[in-house]
């Protein structure tokens, strides 16, 4: 059920579809000639209302915006958001994460990468549809520059711990960026997500994991499964 408040993004003006990308194929992307530049290029992957991805793309006009998100609606709003910031630096595909960073995202392109409070599905009979998995990372591994930073939250504890075990099982590839315990929690951030302003209301507590890509070659990827449209909700 889409809410009244959503129901204006039914329709994209000429300048929202301008930063709105073919989602209708599995071609890898040419970033310089979807952006019209050469210049480093950050990723959000399930960007939800757009709110993080639009106020990054303004503050960093020099460098280059992709996001993907499910929920084609989202996609619209992300591009209203960021048309009103004047952030034409952002290319928004609708697309399942998975999907997208497998088959369209170009090896070694990628200096940041952004996941935060992805779908939890906090039920232990639900947390095999969670999308950040090892086939995932090793992934998302092929697609990070040397050097570059992924960065992962959830105030749901157990999928961040997930998380870094999953990267554990990737031997070389990552580099965590917080020394001891391997996460921190309640970090500022400059621009909080919906989800995120939602659950600090409430009290919750919310756990941050960064890691850097090491310079290793990343291994072979595991042989691609096709998501269910259950699977493939974020």
């Amino acid at each position: 059920m889409v809410s009244k408040g959503m129901k204006r993004y039914r329709t994209r003006s000429d300048a929202q579809s301008q930063l709105i990308g073919n989602a209708q194929t599995e071609e890898t992307l040419n970033l310089e000639e979807l952006f019209g530049r050469a210049a480093p290029t950050r990723l959000e992957i399930g960007f939800g209302h757009g709110q993080f991805l639009s106020n990054l793309a303004a503050s960093h006009p020099d460098e280059n915006m992709l996001g993907v998100e499910a929920i084609d609606i989202r996609v619209t709003k992300t591009a209203h958001k960021s048309v009103k910031n004047n952030a034409a630096n952002v290319r928004l595909f609708n697309d399942d994460a998975h999907h997208f960073l497998r088959h369209r995202v170009p090896a070694q392109s990628l200096n940041r990468t952004y996941i935060l409070f992805p779908d939890p599905w906090p039920k232990p009979k639900q947390r095999r549809r969670r999308y950040v998995t090892r086939s995932f990372l090793l992934d998302l591994a092929h697609a990070m520059q040397p050097g570059g930073r992924f960065i992962f939250a959830s105030d749901t504890h157990n999928y961040s711990l997930q998380v870094l075990n999953n990267l554990s099982t990737l031997p070389g590839l990552w580099r965590n960026c917080y020394s001891g315990s391997g996460f921190e929690f309640d970090i500022p951030t400059r621009f909080p997500t919906v989800f995120e302003k939602h659950k600090k209301a409430e009290g919750c507590t919310i756990c941050y994991l960064m890691f850097e890509r090491t310079d290793t070659p990343a291994g072979e990827r595991v042989p691609w499964q096709a998501p269910t449209p259950q699977d493939s909700a974020q």
